[in-house]
């Protein structure tokens, strides 16, 4: 009678590979051999096939699975495209507007704004945090960790002159105390609500624009402004300077998007009316005070595609990337693959909700997923994870 213990490690990666990530922690328990063989599922030979995330959809967070040499089946064996994508069961009570990344823990906001949910998928553990006073639906967030006292913490953010009365907040949560503290900030700069932060090593990336006092009035500024990336610095608790961005966007319908490459670089998707053309920068270098960047020409699209809400992933190795989005009429969600010599090809993945109320119909992806051994509940950053790095 053949047993676990008879499988090879090859063949013990391959089954976990059709298992849902939120159900491998399940399967740790079950024996040494898989409890060790779980991390192949994702970072070793049984994730290199396809790329693991999670995504937010119709308020919903799914699991997403990416598959770029081929297709993707479901569990009946039928055939679902290169792109597979199903809401996590156990979060389908909650609404979710948006959806935060940072070493394999996942920082949701939930649509009514009244809590924040940290999860760690692979171990399925959630912790929910209250507000200290009250969340906005304007407010920025971004999951980060303190190298020093090896904890996560969380930024919150609004800095918004538009309204009647000007709102502006600058706060972090940090996870071992579970205690709110104001944050001292005096910004030169404006982040869009809209436009995520990426973080990489610990540290969050925004992308912003230079800073314009309106007028009492004036209906707009005049002119241009600067753009560039501002990280802030989990360890010193502070906002970092200006940093240089490779192209320029100073037209309302240019995209921008931040995504991961790999655990120690960032990538950025330009497209503009004024170049007609798609573009994804890579960092060389990326640290709070300094950035380098490296064009992917291959990657280069010479035409525009109509684009809202952008978030995208690549694979370098393949020299293939993968933008989701909201299509130009804001009725359907798209999986938009471009590959080397031109290739395009667009996969449909739903049709929008209509919804009076919609305040964010947009998906925002979460690739590059890799397990976190951390225990919310302790909220420590652990040492042996920092090692493997």
């Amino acid at each position: 009678m053949t047993t676990i213990s008879h499988l090879s490690r090859d063949l013990i990666g391959e089954i976990l590979s059709k298992v849902p990530i939120t159900c491998v922690g399940k399967l740790r328990c079950t024996c040494k051999r898989w409890n060790a063989s779980t991390r192949d599922r994702l970072v070793g030979k049984a994730g290199a096939k396809q790329s693991m995330g999670f995504m937010m959809m119709d308020y919903k967070v799914c699991s997403a699975r990416i598959n770029l040499n081929g297709i993707l089946k479901d569990e009946e064996g039928s055939v679902v495209g290169p792109i597979s994508i199903k809401p996590i069961d156990n979060l389908n009570e909650i609404e979710i507007s948006k959806v935060f990344h940072c070493d394999g823990l996942l920082l949701c906001a939930t649509k009514d704004r009244t809590r924040l949910l940290v999860w760690n998928p692979y171990l399925g553990q959630t912790k929910w945090i209250k507000p200290k006073k009250a969340y906005h639906r304007l407010d920025s967030y971004a999951l980060g960790y303190d190298k020093n006292k090896k904890s996560y913490k969380i930024l919150r953010f609004v800095d918004d002159q538009h309204l009647p009365t000007y709102l502006f907040e600058f706060e972090i949560y940090d996870m071992n105390s579970n205690l709110w503290r104001a944050l001292d900030v005096t910004p030169d700069w404006d982040i869009e609500y809209f436009r995520p932060g990426l973080t990489v090593k610990g540290n969050t990336y925004f992308f912003a624009k230079q800073k314009v006092i309106f007028e009492e009035d004036a209906d707009e500024a005049d002119g241009d402004v600067d753009d560039f990336l501002v990280s802030f610095d989990f360890t010193k608790e502070r906002f970092g300077p200006h940093l240089h961005v490779p192209f320029h966007s100073h037209l309302p319908e240019d995209t921008v998007a931040l995504s991961s490459v790999g655990e120690n670089n960032l990538a950025a998707l330009y497209q503009s009316e004024d170049i007609n053309a798609m573009e994804i920068w890579v960092t060389t270098k990326i640290e709070p005070h300094t950035v380098s960047w490296s064009k992917l020409y291959f990657l280069a699209v010479n035409t525009m595609i109509p684009l809202i809400g952008a978030s995208f992933f690549i694979d370098k190795e393949k020299k293939l990337a993968v933008v989701f989005a909201v299509d130009i009429h804001g009725r359907h969600k798209r999986a938009c693959i471009i590959g080397e010599g031109g290739y395009f090809k667009q996969v449909d993945l739903a049709e929008v909700a209509v919804n009076s109320d919609d305040e964010d119909p947009y998906c925002f992806p979460v690739c590059s997923y890799v397990p976190s051994l951390v225990h919310i509940n302790q909220g420590l950053v652990l040492s042996g994870k920092r090692k493997e790095r």
